[in-house]
C-alpha cells in the first residue's frame, strides 16, 4: 500500500508518467513468492524510468543491447578525475542486475525466477571489477580513544547504549534495532560485552 501511494504521488509529479500504469501494476506485484521491499521494488521503478527516459519512451521489447541497454549504462561511467573510488562500478552493477532480472522477466514471465534464460538484449554484457577493495580507509575508522571521547560528552543513555552495542556486535542499524533484551546475553569480561 505505501509503495502504491508513493508511486501515484510520484507519477502526478511527473517522475514516472512515461512508464505504462499496467507495467507499474505488474512491478509491484513482481515475483510476490519472493517478498520484495516497497525500497526495492521503488528503486526498480526508478532505474527503468531513466532506462525509458534515456531510450526518449520506447518500447521495452523493442530496445536492444547496442543502441540502447550499453548506451545507457555507459552514461554512469565517470573519469577517475571526478570519481577516484570508482562508486560509479557500483552503480553500474546495480543498474545493470536490475535491468537484467526485468528484460527475463519481461521476455520469460513463465519461466521459474531461476530458471529464466537471459534474452539476446542484455547478453554479454559484463559487470564491472571494482579496483579499491574497500572504500574505506583506515583513518575513516573511530578508534578506541574517539569512542570513550564520545561516550564522555554524549548527553543520552540511549545514545550511548546503541553505539556501545554496535561498536561490540558490528550489527547493522535494523538489526540492532530489532533485537530483545531476552535475545542479548551479557557476560563480564574486562568491560561488558553483547553476545548474539
Amino acid at each position: 500500500m505505501v509503495l502504491q501511494i508513493c508511486i501515484s504521488k510520484n507519477y502526478q509529479n511527473s517522475k514516472i508518467n512515461r512508464m505504462p500504469i499496467p507495467l507499474l501494476n505488474t512491478l509491484i506485484r513482481q515475483d510476490t513468492k519472493i517478498s520484495f521491499s516497497d525500497h526495492y521494488r521503488m528503486s526498480i521503478i526508478k532505474v527503468l524510468n531513466r532506462l525509458s527516459n534515456f531510450c526518449e519512451n520506447k518500447n521495452f521489447k523493442s530496445m536492444n543491447r547496442t543502441d540502447d541497454i550499453l548506451p545507457f549504462l555507459d552514461s554512469y561511467r565517470k573519469s577517475d578525475a571526478i570519481d577516484p573510488l570508482h562508486k560509479w562500478k557500483g552503480t553500474y552493477n546495480l543498474y545493470l542486475e536490475i535491468i537484467a532480472k526485468f528484460f527475463k522477466w519481461l521476455y520469460y514471465p513463465d519461466h521459474d525466477v531461476r530458471s529464466r534464460p537471459k534474452p539476446k538484449v542484455i547478453q554479454n554484457i559484463a559487470t564491472q571489477e571494482r579496483n579499491e577493495v574497500s572504500c574505506y580507509k583506515p583513518t575513516d575508522l573511530w578508534t578506541t580513544e574517539d569512542d570513550m571521547l564520545f561516550l564522555k560528552y554524549c548527553p543520552s543513555k540511549r545514545m550511548k547504549c546503541y553505539h556501545t552495542v554496535s561498536r561490540d556486535t558490528s550489527c547493522r542499524p535494523h538489526e540492532i534495532l530489532g533485537l530483545k533484551i531476552k535475545g542479548l546475553k551479557l557476560e563480564t569480561y574486562t568491560r561488558q560485552e553483547a553476545v548474539l
